[in-house]
């Protein structure tokens, strides 16, 4: 297989993470109670489970929503007026709580990909968060194009954001291999777009009888035999 372009996965392909709800909905709490809302803890945590519920049902569809737009129909849930600054600082939270480490193999991995083949990051996500980490690592400059499904309120496996990508980093289907831990997103987003997926194997997921590896750390030597036409 010729390869002309890598895309890339972001949450549990490139790095791991998860949010700690306790403190996270605490904090939220007490901000709101600093600027006269004393809600309480259960009124809040039903908001949110909604404002998630209704996101859930976007999801469905194939689309996405933005952070800012989630937790606006959250506070419009508890009967909270709100304006950007508010919702900045609730982004901004989240981002605190949301915490994410890289795998120790991905700086090296990036470097060598992006001297081979064109990059991108396409991401399944309402928060910018993952463009950001990436930034704040110095690794941004491995990449030709990092896409988070809430700039386009489109996710995959939607084919419609593996479109996008293509056609901004100039490749074709054919060329192109796409990298992720989901089955359901990542797979079979890019099988339905024409893209060879490459599965990081994890637990709970669909069946995919495709090309698999263990870890991102193994995604170079894959390539490698992918394209000398080894089968893995």
């Amino acid at each position: 297989m010729k390869i002309k372009a890598v895309l890339l996965d972001f949450g549990g392909t490139l790095a791991s993470g998860g949010l700690d709800w306790d403190p996270y909905h605490e904090a939220i709490r007490n901000y709101l109670i600093s600027t006269g809302h004393n809600i309480e803890m259960k009124k809040l945590k039903k908001a949110l489970r909604g404002a998630l519920t209704d996101l859930n049902r976007i999801r469905a569809r194939g689309k996405d929503n933005t952070f800012e737009e989630v937790y606006s129909n959250f506070l419009g849930k508890l009967g909270i007026p709100h304006d950007d600054q508010m919702l900045e600082w609730l982004h901004d939270n989240f981002k605190i709580y949301y915490k994410t480490s890289f795998y120790p193999c991905v700086e090296q991995l990036l470097q060598e990909l992006s001297s081979k083949f064109k990059v991108a990051m396409v991401s399944n996500t309402m928060s910018n968060q993952p463009r950001e980490l990436l930034q704040e690592a110095g690794m941004d400059k491995y990449f030709d194009l990092l896409i988070c499904s809430r700039d386009l309120s489109v996710r995959k496996p939607n084919p419609e954001i593996f479109n996008f990508v293509l056609g901004k980093i100039n490749a074709k289907p054919s060329e192109t291999v796409h990298v992720g831990d989901s089955v359901e997103a990542d797979m079979y987003g890019a099988r339905d777009s024409g893209i060879t997926g490459v599965w990081i194997k994890s637990p709970g997921q669909a069946p995919w009888n495709g090309y698999a590896i263990s870890s991102i750390c193994e995604l170079g030597t894959f390539l490698k035999k992918l394209e000398d036409g080894e089968d893995s």
